[in-house]
């Protein structure tokens, strides 16, 4: 498998765990000292990360990516593209479109997130 296919087979896990509100599989998926930002630059390490996702509210019913490019340099990746979400909130189905900028390095002999940027809602 190419690298490009790698990562983006890595980035589908991830939101595939998203998904889930796996924890566990996300820890195992991200590098260590992950760095997660919002794009008015707040930043949550590793455990916050994971205690964000494990308290995502309703019910998750789908969570994608779409538009992913990837751009390979000497020391990582570019990965960004957007991620849909679909969740059943208070009976309510609620969707969600945000822009994403991932920085991956390749860690143990895998591809890893090591630093992640969301960006506001397409409008």
């Amino acid at each position: 498998m190419t690298d490009q296919g790698a990562i983006r087979a890595m980035s589908e896990k991830i939101a595939a765990a998203i998904g889930r509100r796996d924890v566990a599989a996300l820890r195992a998926l991200l590098a260590p000292g992950f760095v997660h930002r919002t794009h008015g630059g707040a930043a949550a390490d590793l455990e916050t990360f994971l205690t964000g996702v494990s308290q995502i509210p309703g019910e998750i019913l789908a969570v994608r990516l779409e538009q992913v490019e990837i751009d390979l340099a000497a020391t990582g990746a570019l990965v960004t593209g957007i991620q849909y979400a679909q969740l059943r909130i208070d009976g309510q189905v609620v969707e969600d479109r945000r822009g994403f900028v991932d920085w991956f390095i390749k860690h143990a002999g895998e591809w890893r997130i090591q630093a992640a940027v969301d960006l506001p809602a397409s409008p």
